[in-house]
């Protein structure tokens, strides 16, 4: 049996400075591996226990990374071992192979996305607007997929207006994730669970499993055949559930450290003679 590992990466198995403090005890620096690095700034971490193990998956051929990262700041992080030969980005708009953009499914996202929403320009006057008018930091596009909003702290208001936001999304055909200072706008029809179908389509596995920790990875896991979720972020504050998702019993950097020794579990240390759909 065949099985690839759908994992999103920023607050499952990598972390910011901010997004460690989820946790009850903060990792030991020496214990942290940067993976993010932009310049003279590092935006991300991974433990090393979680890099030792994620070079075993990558090696093994199994783990295939579903973020929301835009092109350039997935190919930026330096991830462990060898690189995964595919990879979701922008929310599922593409899919890497190797590095490259595949055309065939970023034609098939954009027919979908004409089909059931309205346009980015609509949406990104929007955006604009709530930008100038609601004291966002920036408001940014990727490509013309989605766009964000930032603020420069997290601030009392901004859930309110996330739910209000959604609310004019939603009669658009789009919808929104607030992602701790990031507020996400995106076409319904983007999403990674499509994207990680068709994958599992391409290389012909039988059974997905999947983790994540936003709203927008729980189409993802409920598609899964066994999924994950740690004890932090929008998922755990909405409580999602799902009968074959389990939660992780730490939060932070500590989550991502039990989210890849699971992975493994369900991969490379799974025997073959027990493994079912």
């Amino acid at each position: 049996m065949s099985t690839v590992i759908a994992t999103d990466l920023d607050g499952t198995v990598l972390f910011s400075e901010r997004a460690m403090a989820a946790g009850a005890t903060r990792p030991d620096p020496a214990d942290l591996v940067p993976v993010d690095i932009d310049g003279d700034r590092t935006y991300a971490y991974m433990t090393t226990a979680t890099t030792t193990r994620w070079a075993e998956l990558a090696a093994a051929g199994v783990v295939v990374p579903a973020t929301t990262r835009s092109v350039p700041q997935y190919l930026r992080l330096r991830l462990p071992g060898r690189a995964p030969s595919l990879a979701i980005v922008c929310n599922g708009a593409r899919l890497l192979v190797d590095g490259e953009s595949d055309p065939v499914w970023e034609r098939q996202v954009r027919r979908n996305m004409a089909a059931a929403a309205a346009t980015f320009d609509a949406v990104w006057q929007q955006g604009v607007d709530w930008h100038g008018r609601r004291g966002f930091a920036a408001v940014r596009a990727v490509e013309d997929f989605f766009l964000y909003l930032t603020v420069e702290t997290r601030e009392a208001w901004l859930p309110d207006f996330a739910a209000e936001a959604g609310e004019w999304a939603g009669a658009c055909g789009w919808r929104v994730s607030l992602q701790g200072r990031k507020l996400y706008l995106l076409p319904s029809s983007l999403d990674k669970a499509a994207a990680v179908a068709h994958v599992a389509e391409r290389v012909a596995a039988d059974r997905v499993v999947a983790g994540g920790d936003s709203l927008l990875d729980a189409d993802m896991l409920r598609a899964a055949d066994a999924a994950i979720r740690p004890a932090h972020g929008e998922l755990h504050l909405t409580g999602f559930t799902a009968p074959h998702c389990r939660t992780t019993a730490s939060a932070g950097a500590a989550a991502g450290d039990e989210i890849v020794r699971w992975y493994g579990e369900q991969t490379i240390d799974r025997p073959t003679s027990t493994a079912s759909r």
